[in-house]
């Protein structure tokens, strides 16, 4: 992903709270290499600092979508948000998750759940892993994006997307660290819109 010279603060939150009426809109947060890969298949392959802050700001107060593999690496529902899994596995259950077979059961939970919240977000966010991001990527109207400066030869693969259909601004960019390459905030913002989250009727 090429890098703009638009700088704004990594932490500013893509989805507003302005008003109440807003359409629903999926916003994709990730982590990934720069040849897409984002984790061996079990977890994340990065521990960058301060990453984890920016994902709890992007979130909070919002449902996420993701699948049983994101589900167990991060070992619990987060606070302040719902846990919305997807599986096929119709006898899984875990402590204040909520399974679905299919992504539209996901985003219909998650509408539901922020209606019923009453705070005006209206925002769904799509949390990985692999398969997750290929479902609901054509819903999302941004992304949320930390790009690595690392290419691993192996892993699970964010799905290949058209770039020139997207505008794409480096929000900020932070040095390597001993233990840790470069990386960068990106936001990108689809050009023309997304599939819709609640079918028109």
């Amino acid at each position: 992903m090429e890098e703009s010279g638009n700088k704004e603060s990594g932490n500013k939150e893509s989805g507003n709270k302005e008003s109440g009426n807003k359409e629903l809109e999926m916003v994709c947060v990730v982590a990934m290499a720069r040849n897409r890969v984002i984790g061996d298949g079990t977890g994340l392959i990065w521990h960058l600092p301060g990453d984890l802050k920016r994902v709890k700001a992007l979130t909070m107060g919002c449902p996420l979508i993701m699948g049983r593999r994101t589900w167990d690496s991060i070992g619990r529902a987060l606070p302040g948000r719902l846990s919305i899994v997807l599986t096929l596995n119709t006898r899984w259950s875990a402590p204040d998750a909520v399974p679905v077979a299919s992504m539209e059961a996901a985003i219909s939970a998650g509408a539901d759940w922020l209606q019923a919240q009453g705070q005006g977000e209206r925002r769904i966010i799509l949390f990985g892993g692999g398969e997750i991001y290929a479902a609901g990527l054509d819903y999302c109207k941004v992304i949320e994006a930390t790009i690595i400066d690392a290419e691993p030869e192996s892993g699970v693969r964010f799905p290949r997307f058209d770039e020139n259909e997207w505008q794409d601004s480096c929000l900020e960019s932070m040095a390597s660290g001993e233990d840790y390459p470069a990386f960068h905030y990106h936001r990108l913002v689809r050009k023309t819109p997304p599939a819709d989250l609640i079918p028109k009727s």
